[in-house]
């Protein structure tokens, strides 16, 4: 946990690397992540003299794509996969760059729930689901607008100012879990088990949280074309040696004229002092740095969960799902411990292989984490005919044991969010903070920019 001394007295421990620069412009990033890195590139621009310091050998934080081992130029998302048409920050570094969006093609979802493997069936045929309500019949589909609209209609538009503090009907929507929620609105237990199984098992997120990413992902969907890492590899390559990577941050500390930074390269510890830090690590690993800042914020650090996700992926020699009809990035949903198999197969050079991973989140990601992969490569097969003997490689992630992360993205508890997201925003003193967690975009690469954005703002007017 964060250790709740101060430091004040203590800012002349170690040495300073360098001074502050003229007229306070010296910025310190701590994370290279896809938040840091643009805080750090718009400071930049505005001429200031900034560094970043990264822990891992790479940039991109939760964005990250794997090579190694893949046949013919494939690749795979570890991290961040998709990318949306109305996720505006996200579109406009990606013009910014000259990089290029990719669509997903499309196709027919298969189903593997209640022990069944199915397709959707042809209109006005009741789906073969045990405990669906009347109105729920013949086709959940129909029911996603009417339950998850009402969540909407009462949570509000998320980019209004204070939101949801500024909202009030939010508050009656983010008391609740997404399965709470769900339930006081009346859907049976076999519709929310079919909504997860099909967009995810998000059943502990904050409703609120959950309706404002659902409510703003829309338009048509991809990721960038070549991996979605060439973004953050993009922003490092404008820093160019302001970006150190293989450093540790252990410490920060302020006083009325600077900020000190400790942090620890090639087992040594170093210390650099800013006129403003921008913070930008998710809170598990700030939870490590020896740091001390107003009360509601140390709450925030100590109380904000990230939600457990793993994925594993499989290349394939061919694309033999296609004969049946499927397509499109959700292959197959389901309500069994591999979530949902993802089809990132479109986005690849070799168009004859076939790239498929298995999307697991929460109580799933802790099983595989636990188990191994031999209980979904079994479960995969079952809702794929046909998977085995088709595999080529495979590569996986799980990231909530990621040092760096602590989990796939932030999961504010339930009643929680009204102050902890304006907390986790809050400046302290001249520590600004960004990343995910700090945005109505929770998870995606958009509220990580979104974040940057703001930070950037604060800084220009301190």
């Amino acid at each position: 946990m964060v250790r709740r001394r101060h430091f004040i007295a203590g800012l002349a421990a170690l040495p300073f690397v360098g001074a502050a620069a003229a007229g306070g412009k010296r910025v310190v990033v701590l994370g290279a992540g896809l938040a840091g890195l643009t805080s750090a590139y718009n400071l930049m621009k505005h001429g200031y003299d900034v560094t970043v310091l990264e822990a891992q050998d790479r940039p991109g934080g939760r964005v990250q794509t794997a090579r190694s081992g893949f046949l013919n130029g494939g690749h795979a998302e570890l991290g961040a996969v998709r990318v949306f048409d109305s996720h505006s920050y996200t579109q406009k570094y990606i013009r910014e760059f000259n990089l290029a969006v990719k669509p997903y093609d499309t196709g027919i979802t298969a189903y593997l729930m209640q022990g069944k493997r199915f397709l959707p069936p042809p209109a006005g045929t009741p789906w073969p689901l045990d405990g669906l309500s009347p109105s729920e019949q013949p086709d959940p589909r129909a029911l996603f607008g009417f339950y998850l609209g009402q969540g909407i209609q009462k949570m509000g538009d998320p980019r209004t100012p204070g939101w949801p503090g500024s909202v009030p009907s939010s508050a009656e929507v983010e008391k609740y879990t997404a399965a709470e929620f769900l339930r006081s609105l009346g859907a049976s237990e076999t519709w929310i088990s079919w909504l997860f199984a099909t967009e995810g098992n998000a059943g502990r997120w904050n409703a609120a949280a959950a309706l404002a990413a659902e409510s703003m992902a829309s338009g048509n969907v991809g990721s960038i074309e070549g991996g979605n890492d060439r973004l953050p590899y993009a922003f490092a390559a404008a820093l160019g040696g302001r970006l150190k990577y293989r450093t540790e941050v252990v410490r920060i500390a302020q006083d009325s004229t600077g900020v000190a930074v400790g942090y620890r390269e090639a087992g040594r510890r170093h210390e650099l002092r800013a006129d403003r830090v921008i913070c930008a690590l998710p809170f598990i690993p700030l939870r490590r740095v020896d740091a001390v800042f107003s009360q509601s914020k140390m709450d925030a650090i100590g109380k904000l969960e990230y939600i457990p996700a793993a994925r594993t992926y499989f290349q394939t020699r061919t694309r033999f799902w296609s004969a049946e009809g499927l397509g499109g990035l959700n292959l197959v949903a389901s309500d069994t411990a591999f979530g949902r198999i993802w089809n990132t197969s479109s986005q690849q050079r070799d168009q004859r292989m076939g790239m498929l991973h298995s999307y697991m989140m929460d109580e799933q990601a802790v099983r595989y984490a636990e188990r191994g992969g031999f209980e979904v490569r079994r479960l995969a097969e079952r809702a794929l005919p046909g998977l085995r003997g088709q595999l080529v490689s495979t590569v996986d992630k799980v990231w909530q044991r990621d040092r760096w992360a602590g989990g796939g993205w932030a999961l504010v508890p339930p009643g929680t969010l009204a102050w902890m997201l304006p907390v986790m925003r809050q400046v302290e003193g001249r520590v600004h903070f960004a990343g995910e967690h700090t945005s109505v975009w929770p998870g995606w690469m958009n509220g990580a920019l979104e974040s940057a954005e703001r930070v950037v703002q604060e800084v220009l007017v301190s």
